[in-house]
């Protein structure tokens, strides 16, 4: 029995665990983790701007906070100081996630949807969100933590 045993364990195992490639398996990677649906606190923003050097500029002074909702809404509020004064960036708008990828689709000041791609990685309370510049290969990244 001690040698069947852990035979049972693997078949009962691969009995439950959805197939590479299944429709389950999909759904299971495709729903992002509950811990996500949070307001997160800005940390850092940087641009990577690869015309004017190979290294991310960091922006002074940031402040302000992102909240995903599990309703797929966001509401960012980033807060920039400098030059004696404070810059707020404020966009509401509708985001999606998939394995590592994040969209943001808002409206911009003359009323045209606009949608910033790239990527996302959330360790423990840290947010890291990476979106694709103009022209390609130039990035805006910013680190955020959860309240």
């Amino acid at each position: 029995m001690k040698r069947l045993f852990p035979v049972l364990l693997a078949l009962t195992a691969a009995a439950v665990t959805p197939a590479p490639g299944s429709a389950q398996n999909r759904q299971t990677q495709t729903q992002p983790a509950g811990a996500v649906y949070t307001t997160y606190t800005y940390l850092t923003y940087a641009i990577l701007d690869k015309g004017t050097s190979p290294k991310p500029l960091a922006a002074k002074g940031v402040g302000g906070t992102l909240t995903l909702r599990p309703d797929g809404t966001y509401q960012k509020r980033l807060l920039l100081a400098a030059n004696g004064t404070t810059q707020h960036f404020d966009q509401e708008g509708r985001f999606s996630l998939t394995p590592g990828r994040i969209t943001l689709t808002h409206s911009d000041p003359n009323g045209t949807n606009r949608t910033d791609a790239g990527t996302f990685r959330l360790t423990g309370k840290l947010l890291t969100i990476t979106l694709e510049g103009y022209p390609a290969g130039n990035q805006s990244i910013y680190t955020l933590r959860a309240q």
